[in-house]
C-alpha cells in the first residue's frame, strides 16, 4: 500500500471515532460546551470522510 491510501484509512478511523463520540454526546442532550463541540465534530466528519474516500479511490493499490 502507498502512503496516501494508508493516511486516508487512518483519517477514516479517526473520523469514525469522533463521529461515535459526538453522537454519544448529542444523545445526552445536555446544553453546554461539549454539545457545541460535538456538533462541530459532526460537521468536520461530514467534510473529512468524503475527502478520505476520494483519496482512497484515487490511490487504490494496484493488485
Amino acid at each position: 500500500m502507498n502512503l496516501p491510501f494508508v493516511v486516508a484509512l487512518i483519517g477514516l478511523a479517526v473520523s469514525a471515532w469522533f463521529a461515535i463520540q459526538s453522537v454519544r454526546e448529542l444523545k445526552r442532550d445536555v446544553p453546554g460546551h461539549s454539545r457545541n463541540a460535538a456538533m462541530i465534530h459532526i460537521a468536520m466528519v461530514s467534510m473529512l470522510v468524503p475527502f478520505c474516500l476520494i483519496v482512497m479511490a484515487f490511490y487504490w493499490p494496484a493488485a
